[in-house]
């Protein structure tokens, strides 16, 4: 691949900038969408506003938070949820570290995405906020309160009004760490002359694969732009509070001759299948214990009623004060940001999101801890890691309960094979680092390009 070609220049944008014929046809049609299907969309806004506290600030309504731009030179980086937020932890490190005198903005589609950003990224950022909702006007007015120097966009995100406000602009969009799922280059391709036009003016596209950088040039992109710099997930690091609270209760549990299977971020369907494997686990070895980690917080009180129906007794980590939650088999982890900090006290993890269709979640977190890890078969949101760890023998990928069932008490028989893969779980995520550093000397040398001596 070449090397990303220049930014834009001030107010030259792409084929899709806002005037354009394409930006116009696109805006028309949305409109008409929007217009026909009011009856369905006006209620379930209505309730939703109720329900999600960040519809007022992705309308552009409460800006006052971003604070108005002071001299300094401003990088815009944006993320969808949690595992976005968690992969760029480290390129937001290097930048600060990089660039003392820039400031960082950071925003997110979902609310767990915020409050993730609020936890890990602390005091590196200048202030997180949520992106705007992708309609003409509002992405305009946040691109003038924020004003950005340069734009960062992380795995591939493309809001079109967005992206055509920002070329209109000049505004210089880097797209990093991107990835294009086989379902999203099915569905980019029917409209691949569409998306030519709005990724026109994206200014450069560092892909985390090979196969990856393939399938953005046949979208359309300018194959001088596209570089490949790896996945920033591995260059995965440990919590910010390296000893909390809870992972001191955890650990002292251990102490007391007990053993933790953590399932992290498990989805709806995937908690009957971890219980059951658990108590096959626990026919083996009485001492194992489980700490469940649902991944969205509105399934914590239906986990919980769960386990009760299972015949579990659980205990909520919200409401452990140190009586009674010595005994209790199971612990719900009832909190946001909590769990990447929980898997260095685990014994083996199961990463969900994988047993049921959702793609999967990150197994870098436990392997970083060298925990021993199992996964469903449906990671296809993390292939790459996948492919490589299965490979080096550094991961357990399971089809079903059964097999899942048949795993945990091969391991509470014999956990020294298990410990052994974690070892080399740990040891394979330290040859593959360094995409959050060449990641980050790409924002600086658009952000110089674009504010020149200003740096």
């Amino acid at each position: 691949m070449q090397k990303p070609g220049p930014a834009a220049p001030e107010g030259k944008g792409s084929g899709f900038s806002p005037g354009s014929p394409a930006h116009i046809l696109y805006n028309l049609a949305l409109k008409g969408v929007l217009v026909l299907a009011a009856p369905v969309w006006i209620p379930w806004v209505a309730l939703a506003a109720k329900r999600r506290r960040n519809f007022p600030d992705r309308l552009g309504l409460r800006l006052g938070h971003i604070p108005p731009a002071k001299g300094n030179p401003r990088v815009w980086i944006h993320a969808v949820s949690v595992g976005e937020t968690l992969s760029s932890v480290p390129l937001v490190r290097e930048l600060k570290n990089s660039l003392p005198s820039v400031d960082l903005f950071f925003s997110t589609v979902t609310l767990t995405g915020q409050e993730v950003a609020r936890k890990a990224l602390g005091g590196m950022v200048a202030t997180s906020f949520f992106f705007p909702f992708d309609l003409p006007g509002i992405t305009g007015k946040f691109l003038d309160r924020v004003r950005p120097d340069v734009v960062v966009i992380l795995e591939t995100e493309i809001w079109p009004n967005f992206l055509g406000e920002c070329a209109g602009r000049g505004i210089p969009v880097v797209v990093l760490n991107g990835r294009i799922s086989d379902r999203s280059f099915r569905g980019y391709g029917r409209v691949r002359s569409f998306f030519r036009k709005v990724l026109a003016g994206v200014t450069s596209v560092a892909m985390q694969t090979e196969e990856d950088a393939r399938r953005i040039i046949a979208l359309g992109v300018d194959p001088e732009k596209v570089s490949v710099t790896g996945n920033m997930k591995f260059d995965v690091a440990p919590p910010p509070e390296s000893v909390t609270p809870f992972l001191s209760w955890l650990q002292g549990e251990k102490g007391r001759g007990g053993a933790w299977v953590v399932a992290g971020s498990t989805h709806e369907g995937e908690e009957e299948a971890v219980l059951s494997a658990f108590g096959g686990a626990r026919s083996v070895n009485r001492s194992i214990r489980l700490l469940l980690a649902p991944r969205h917080p509105e399934r914590f009180d239906a986990v919980a009623d769960l386990c009760g129906r299972r015949g579990w007794p659980v205990v909520r980590k919200t409401r452990i004060s140190g009586g009674g939650a010595e005994s209790s088999p199971v612990v719900l982890l009832d909190t946001v940001g909590e769990l990447p900090t929980a898997y260095a006290a685990a014994d083996i993890a199961f990463v969900g999101g994988s047993l049921a269709p959702k793609g999967g979640h990150n197994i870098l977190e436990p392997a970083l801890f060298g925990v021993p890890t199992i996964t469903g078969s449906h990671m296809e949101n993390f292939r790459e890691i996948c492919e490589i760890f299965s490979r080096g023998d550094a991961v357990i990928m399971v089809r079903d309960e059964a097999e899942l069932t048949g795993r945990l008490s091969e391991w509470a028989a014999n956990p020294s094979p298990f410990a052994e893969m974690g070892i080399r779980a740990r040891n394979l995520l330290e040859t593959l680092r360094g995409s959050s550093r060449r990641n980050a000397a790409l924002v600086a040398r658009e952000l110089s390009r674009r504010v020149g001596a200003a740096l």
